[in-house]
């Protein structure tokens, strides 16, 4: 590489940082999004054909963070430290919107705020896992009260509702909200997690504890037992009831359950 190259990538690069200065993300196209970001991950070469092959590998953003290293060393012109650079980024987003909600002692008053956890959790997990959290009666999650339930294959997470019952019982919670993923990513529910979910609030009332949501999180959207109201629990007033009963289409397609939301095709 030749000394005006040097001069040439050095320009480019400040000025996709004063473009993303002064517009934020929207002021950059999605390759130059993730030239931005391999701008941190490798220094003094031209990142912008290393952008457009990661692109067009992974198809977005999120393709790229949720790649394992092994995959994204495929790609030329990504060794060993931009890969652990990429990674490193995804942690840091992850722990971003985990410390929003860190235990012990944070309130998750509304629906959404379960949501970003949750996804923040489990949306990239390659195979289904099943999370918990217990919660006291004024809706923060108690001292080691998130909880993993269990791991199992892509199409059977086998979650243990006794195991459910009983952490929640020996952490004494009030109520508790649960969520699983589709690694596959449609989040729309089977019939088995309706069935569990009911058979889960059913073991709950007995002993006073609610069971306030279930979600299922999916690639690019997740799934609300609560607002979809496929299932009948004790509300609290701070988390609003769902606006209607589901129909039949919504029970077939799912629901994006972000305010404003689409239908999950």
């Amino acid at each position: 590489m030749s000394l005006g190259d040097s001069y040439s990538h050095d320009g480019h690069r400040q000025r996709l940082r004063e473009r993303f200065a002064r517009g934020g993300i929207p002021a950059l196209s999605d390759y130059e999004v993730i030239e931005l970001m391999l701008t941190l991950c490798i220094p003094r070469i031209d990142v912008k054909p290393i952008a457009k092959d990661l692109v067009k590998e992974f198809g977005n953003l999120r393709g790229i963070l949720d790649a394992d290293r092994a995959k994204l060393m495929r790609v030329r012109g990504i060794g060993g430290s931009a890969a652990a650079c990429v990674g490193f980024i995804k942690s840091l987003i992850t722990l971003y919107h985990r410390e929003e909600l860190e235990i012990p002692q944070v309130e998750i008053p509304t629906i959404d705020k379960l949501i970003k956890y949750f996804k923040s959790k489990i949306s990239a997990e390659p195979r289904e896992v099943v999370e918990m959290v217990c919660l006291d009666s004024n809706l923060k999650i108690v001292p080691e009260g998130d909880v993993r339930i269990c791991e199992g294959s892509v199409n059977n997470a086998n979650a243990d509702i006794r195991k459910i019952i009983e952490t929640a019982i020996r952490l004494g919670a009030s109520s508790i909200a649960i969520a699983h993923n589709h690694p596959g990513g449609d989040p729309c529910p089977s019939f088995e997690d309706i069935r569990f979910t009911k058979k889960l609030s059913d073991a709950c009332r007995p002993i006073n504890l609610s069971l306030i949501e279930h979600i299922i999180v999916g690639r690019n959207s997740c799934y609300s037992f609560r607002r979809s109201g496929e299932f009948d629990v004790l509300y609290d007033e701070s988390i609003p009831p769902p606006r209607r009963k589901a129909s039949a289409e919504d029970r077939a397609r799912g629901r994006n359950v972000a305010e404003g939301g689409k239908a999950v095709k």
